[in-house]
């Protein structure tokens, strides 16, 4: 009887023993990771509903600091407390606790492109963690938020939207010229690209990963995304980099086309550095042309001196052996340098100044749409005032 009472319980101790790190290690974690879901899922309808976190404190009776935590994970919530928020955001309690569809209509990019040459080891991980997770769920609709609070939401319309299917170099020639043109340009350099493209109605995001990565662009419904990479700080190649992805957005091409990279290369050289541009600087019938040369030129138009090089073949000033040549010289050129100005984002940041001016949202809303503390706003760059 001894023997046996002794087994039952060390087989109890083992059984519970069990059980207690079950809890520990699988249910206590899995528990953490569902709160911290719907946490997210409460911030994405809050801001969809256009309400800071001070907003739906009041709505819900909770404090501001009750709704940080439950959006950081750091707090349960209570079957009463997803209830007392379901109602202060207008949606069921099953909106709250289901994750969002980025499968669905609502939440679909279109026709992602990538740079050639840059190798992704974990592409659905890059699109997941980078274009769904940091672009899509967050800066997108926080823009877009932003643009209709602000009352100023841009429709974009595409000049070359009837333009022919891309077959030829010389197409993108005439695209280009048809673009510069319509966008009043003629052949005078294109300062403050980002800018520009922004006012447009492009959405234009920064992120910053591996110097390999130039950018991608993609739709979003009718709505033009172009991502670029800051980690490279080389202002010419980035303005280059934008070109060659509104290339993507905006022209035709052979799904097919081996030449497809090759031809959005040919627009952005056209785009920075038009061929009448060119012929200002160079006479065609030189075979020669000097490092001071390629500097004032890429100067003036933000153009890097490689790209010069390949538009001067490409319009026939110089012969591809030439270009070689020249390149074996570049490393003893280089300059990467640039008197070009900075090619950052700025419309976001406007339309922030200027609601907080008009008073059209409070700081709270400001710092929830920009991912800024409210402490670390500059009170003399953002709210200063001039008299006239």
């Amino acid at each position: 009887m001894k023997v046996f009472s002794l087994l039952e319980k060390h087989t109890n101790f083992y059984f519970f023993s069990k059980i207690f790190i079950f809890c520990v290690f699988f249910l206590l974690p899995l528990k953490k990771i569902i709160t911290m879901n719907i946490g997210n899922r409460i911030k994405e309808l809050r801001m969809q509903k256009g309400l800071s976190q001070e907003d739906l404190a009041v709505r819900a009776n909770f404090s501001k600091s009750y709704i940080q935590k439950f959006e950081d994970g750091a707090r349960e919530i209570k079957s009463s407390q997803l209830f007392q928020l379901s109602t202060a955001l207008g949606v069921s309690i099953t909106d709250i606790i289901q994750e969002t569809d980025y499968n669905s209509d609502e939440f679909v990019l279109r026709n992602i492109e990538f740079r050639e040459g840059y190798k992704i080891l974990d592409v659905k991980s890059f699109e997941k963690r980078v274009i769904l997770g940091d672009i899509l769920h967050i800066k997108y609709p926080a823009y877009c938020k932003l643009e209709k609070l602000m009352n100023e939401s841009i429709v974009f319309q595409n000049p070359l939207k009837k333009f022919e299917v891309i077959t030829r170099k010389e197409q993108i020639e005439e695209a280009a010229i048809i673009l510069r043109k319509k966008w009043k340009f003629e052949n005078t350099p294109i300062y403050n690209l980002v800018n520009f493209l922004e006012d447009l109605g492009i959405k234009i995001f920064e992120i910053e990963e591996d110097e390999g990565f130039a950018g991608f662009s993609c739709w979003e419904k009718n709505t033009p995304i172009i991502v670029i990479n800051i980690a490279n700080t080389d202002i010419a190649r980035r303005r280059f980099t934008i070109l060659h992805e509104l290339s993507h957005l905006l022209l035709r091409f052979n799904e097919n086309d081996e030449n497809i990279e090759h031809f959005c290369n040919y627009f952005a050289g056209a785009m920075l550095l038009p061929s009448e541009a060119l012929s200002d600087y160079i006479n065609k019938s030189s075979d020669s042309i000097t490092l001071e040369e390629l500097k004032r030129i890429k100067s003036k138009y933000g153009i890097s001196i490689l790209a010069i090089l390949v538009r001067m073949v490409n319009l026939d000033f110089i012969s591809w052996n030439k270009y070689h040549e020249f390149k074996e010289l570049y490393n003893s050129w280089k300059d990467k340098e640039s008197d070009f100005g900075d090619e950052t984002i700025s419309r976001f940041d406007y339309l922030i100044a200027k609601g907080l001016r008009e008073n059209i949202f409070s700081k709270d809303m400001a710092s929830e749409l920009s991912g800024i503390s409210i402490s670390q706003f500059n009170e003399d760059l953002i709210n200063r005032k001039f008299s006239f």
